[in-house]
C-alpha cells in the first residue's frame, strides 16, 4: 500500500480511480 500512496502523490488526484482500479487488477498498469 505504500507504493501506492507514493504513485498517487505522484499521479495526483485526476488518478485516484485508476489506480483503484489496478488495485482490483493486480498492481497491474497499463498506458
Amino acid at each position: 500500500d505504500v507504493h501506492i500512496r507514493r504513485l498517487r502523490a505522484k499521479l495526483g488526484p485526476e488518478h485516484e480511480s485508476l489506480i483503484g482500479t489496478v488495485r482490483n487488477v493486480g498492481y497491474r498498469f497499463s498506458p
